[in-house]
């Protein structure tokens, strides 16, 4: 038996018994962890707040055996203004559900947290169109995976990438795990201009960094090879991308 503290995001959640919850939890350095949240949906309960899906804070849990136990928790952010608009909320819960797919029991990965909790805020505080984030949040979990998308050199051949000329230079292709050239790309559906290219180069240099208020949207066809590539290596269906 053991009590312990650790900072938290409720991935899932799932009603259990009259006024319990099942929450999953994702801790930047104990990986996934499954915890009963008790009597949190009675109407004043303190857990209410903590038991609900983004909220963020530092979680008290009581571990018995296999079974871990929500104790108490200091909610430091619910990213409440998601759930004012439905594109924003989607794209959040995509988020969510990829990092409980990705994530294992006792696996440490700060990266991933943070670049989640970064991820959610720019979906809920800023104008940045929510498929320009999700872009960023995708490349960026790949990376962290240790699938890493080639974006400088072709994905097959190894060329370097033209990302000075004119209309279509390269494509895009999950499967072989980033951009490709001219000739290796022949028939891929995701076909990239030049722009295309450095904005993917963009991202890998400089993740978050990269975005601001002014930018548009990721272009369809490359947001779908991304969401492509990041389900592929986590090989689990992604039911909230359906939302999207």
């Amino acid at each position: 038996m053991a009590q312990l503290t650790t900072s938290a995001i409720v991935l899932r959640r799932a009603d259990y018994r009259d006024n319990d919850r099942m929450l999953t939890l994702f801790s930047p350095t104990l990986g996934r962890i499954d915890a009963l949240c008790r009597g949190c949906r009675r109407q004043k309960s303190p857990l209410m707040a903590a038991s609900e899906l983004f909220c963020s804070g530092e979680y008290v849990l009581y571990q018995t055996g296999e079974r871990t136990t929500v104790v108490s928790c200091a909610v430091s952010e619910s990213f409440y203004a998601l759930r004012g608009d439905y594109e924003r909320l989607a794209h959040g819960m995509y988020a969510l559900e990829l990092c409980a797919a990705a994530v294992q029991p006792a696996q440490e990965n700060e990266r991933l947290f943070l670049l989640l909790l970064r991820s959610l805020a720019h979906l809920c505080y800023s104008e940045i169109p929510p498929r320009r984030v999700t872009a960023v949040f995708l490349m960026g979990m790949t990376s962290l995976l240790g699938f890493r998308p080639q974006v400088g050199r072709c994905a097959r051949c190894g060329k370097p990438i033209d990302a000075q000329g004119e209309g279509y230079v390269a494509a895009f292709s999950g499967e072989a795990g980033g951009v490709l050239c001219p000739a290796c790309g022949a028939g891929e559906a995701c076909r990239l201009t030049a722009q295309d290219v450095r904005y993917l180069q963009d991202i890998m240099r400089r993740g978050l960094k990269s975005l601001t208020d002014a930018q548009a949207g990721c272009p369809d066809a490359l947001f779908d090879a991304l969401r492509a590539m990041a389900e592929g290596k986590l090989d689990t269906p992604v039911r909230s991308g359906k939302l999207l």
